[in-house]
């Protein structure tokens, strides 16, 4: 039977897009959940998923960073082997979990057959909130990273990804509208973030920021190392802040997930050709030159609620 109650979501941007709610006794409380169409009939796949003690998960909302932070995490669990880094796409090396087998087309494989083909220590990214994690997680407890970055930067990013992927062009208020009402992919943002910023009883979790690594990847580059249990070379640390420099990795085709990009058209059936850069500005405090002051004032305003909603976890119980 079924763990999942999924409903067709109709919002202005894309019809793409399917209402999940877990109606599994402990995560009762927990939201419903935008997810790409493509998500439905994987849903007992993420939650059965067989976890290894030894898996590292990069978790954050799309456009938080979790590309970057990927990579520094990537290059430190696997002993600096630069020549692999730059030999393989960067979404072969880290499988997006829920982007599913359409992202492995052209690879010819399946997400499973990909994951248990990988080596330990498995690296996997995913945009899922928490309750939707496989339920593995809770009790093997892998290492999780959390990124989190500035709302309005995560929705100025993800509008002009959005505007490269849908046939018809998307008006910016309304999209900024939608995402305000929870109506955008991998919505609602507030509930995902405060339950992953506030995970009862796991440990096992390192919280890093957008802004934090812009301003000083050489501390993001040590508490990745030591949560890790790994050390950095100094000329090691030099070489990993060279690879992660924005315009290196906006330059590398390694970095572009393109190929993905290419075939996720295909399958909404887009022929949009706009530009394409999945890795766009990267500024901190952009949105100040796209989003308006009344916006600007909505997003504060709305965000300021946040510990005020339902946020899911029922504190008097543990995992």
């Amino acid at each position: 039977m079924s763990s999942f109650e999924v409903t067709k979501n109709f919002p202005r941007i894309s019809r793409e897009n399917i209402s999940v709610k877990c109606i599994d006794q402990k995560w009762k409380n927990f939201p419903k959940a935008i997810l790409p169409r493509m998500c439905a009939d994987k849903l007992d796949l993420y939650k059965n998923f067989c976890i290894r003690p030894d898996d590292i998960f990069i978790l954050g909302y799309p456009r938080s960073g979790t590309s970057r932070l990927q990579e520094l995490v990537w290059i430190i669990a696997n002993d600096f082997d630069f020549k692999t880094l730059v030999e393989y796409d960067a979404d072969a090396r880290c499988i997006n979990f829920e982007i599913r087998d359409w992202s492995l087309k052209w690879r010819e494989k399946t997400l499973i057959s990909s994951l248990e083909d990988m080596p330990s220590p498995r690296l996997m990214k995913s945009h899922l909130p928490a309750q939707l994690l496989p339920n593995e997680v809770w009790t093997k407890k892998p290492k999780l990273f959390y990124i989190s970055r500035e709302v309005k930067d995560v929705a100025i990013s993800q509008f002009h990804l959005l505007s490269c992927s849908y046939s018809n062009s998307i008006n910016f208020d309304d999209y900024l509208e939608d995402f305000l009402n929870d109506n955008v992919m991998f919505s609602p943002y507030r509930e995902n973030l405060w339950n992953y910023l506030n995970l009862p009883d796991y440990e096992n979790i390192l919280y890093l920021t957008y802004e934090e690594m812009s301003a000083d990847l050489d501390l993001a580059i040590c508490k990745v190392a030591e949560f890790l249990e790994k050390s950095v070379s100094d000329e090691n640390a030099e070489k990993i802040k060279d690879y992660l420099k924005f315009e290196n990795m906006k330059a590398r085709k390694t970095n572009d997930n393109k190929q993905t990009y290419n075939i996720l058209l295909k399958d909404l059936n887009s022929n949009n050709h706009k530009d394409y850069n999945f890795i766009r500005k990267g500024v901190v405090g952009g949105y100040k030159n796209e989003m308006s002051s009344v916006y600007i004032d909505k997003f504060d305003e709305w965000f300021a609620k946040s510990k005020s909603l339902n946020q899911g976890f029922n504190y008097t119980e543990k995992f």
